[in-house]
């Protein structure tokens, strides 16, 4: 039975933070761009990205030599999604004083937002070394490590995450994914009870929860998070699919159907529910419509070798040994390897 918690949920936080570079200036007659620039300052604090970009635009009219006015432009522009536009504005508040190590890290956000992940750490990296100590340089910095597989480090730039700022929800929920691909249970259900206890509408955290209270045994914990996270996020397709696969574990299958079902439902293409469909039903001896949801689990992905290995018993109950032998062997092309041993029966 496939559990699919939601390992990890990167999230931009950045509005927790002040975000502007700096408060207000002082003012003496004759600055007008550093009259412009606090204005612009004000109205970025206020989430008026295109006022503010407008203002420190007037503020490098009057000096271009005005690097956090370049700099704030660029955060705007991050801001506003334009990440071409503020990636200039970056280059050219670091070309005019390269002490800016904010602007690094929002560049960093716009190559992210951009899909270039080896960018976005060039930049994150040069930002850290440069004393930016944001929370969510920190954080941004483990997500993308956890993706790496690099679990021991994405524990350690996410706990620099929580000490820059301990109400960090989304810290402690993902450095709990981490803790548990290293089989760090316990420290894992720490970790998310955590992060409910500062964002009790997380329900990713509730979900993870679940997840980890099931791989401890704790079947009625796991149920309860589900429950919430569901509670939280009626259309919570993940959840309903783990919540599914407790219930197939205690051999409480019509519940087990009826929860995979609601996450197809909410995601038609959801490839995980489908196969656990399968499961249940084969369970039930309804090979038949094993084979139908294993057939739409492959339908979706054609390289979920799970699912071949799967449809091949309940094929092999159905007497279609042909057909049997046709999964197993492509189990095993997969990486399946549990499917070797029924491959040497095959003509």
């Amino acid at each position: 039975m496939l559990f699919f918690g939601t390992a990890i949920f990167a999230q931009d936080t950045e509005g927790q933070e002040s975000d502007a570079q700096d408060s207000t200036l002082v003012i003496v007659q004759g600055q007008e761009g550093e009259l412009a620039y606090n204005e612009g300052i004000k109205l970025f604090k206020a989430n008026k990205y295109d006022a503010s970009i407008k203002k420190f635009t007037e503020a490098i009219f009057y000096n271009n030599s005005f690097a956090k006015a370049f700099l704030n432009r660029g955060y705007a522009k991050m801001r506003l999604k334009q990440y071409g536009e503020a990636i200039i504005d970056l280059d050219s508040a670091i070309y005019k004083n390269d002490s800016l190590a904010l602007a690094y890290y929002i560049k960093g956000r716009c190559y992210e937002a951009m899909k270039n992940k080896e960018k976005a750490m060039e930049n994150y990296f040069i930002a850290e070394k440069k004393s930016c100590d944001r929370a969510n340089l920190f954080y941004f910095i483990a997500v993308n490590e956890f993706y790496d597989a690099k679990y021991d480090t994405a524990i350690i730039y996410f706990s620099k995450a929580i000490k820059k700022d301990p109400k960090h929800a989304f810290a402690y929920n993902d450095r709990g994914s981490a803790k548990r691909k290293n089989k760090d249970i316990k420290g894992a259900i720490k970790d998310y009870e955590k992060a409910i206890s500062i964002d009790k509408k997380l329900a990713v955290a509730y979900d993870n929860l679940s997840v980890v209270k099931a791989i401890d045994k704790d079947t009625t914990g796991a149920i309860e998070a589900s429950n919430q996270a569901i509670s939280i996020k009626p259309d919570f397709y993940i959840a309903y699919n783990n919540r599914g696969s407790i219930y197939f574990y205690l051999k409480k299958y019509d519940k087990a159907i009826a929860d995979f079902n609601k996450a197809i439902e909410y995601n038609k293409d959801y490839v995980y529910a489908y196969n656990n469909l399968g499961n249940v039903k084969h369970k039930q001896k309804d090979y038949k419509g094993a084979v139908e949801a294993y057939n739409k689990a492959i339908e979706l992905d054609p390289n979920y070798g799970a699912a071949y290995m799967n449809r091949a018993a309940s094929k092999e109950m159905l007497r279609d040994e042909r057909g049997a032998c046709a999964d197993w062997n492509k189990a095993v092309e997969l990486g399946v390897e549990q499917a070797k041993q029924f491959v040497g029966g095959c003509e």
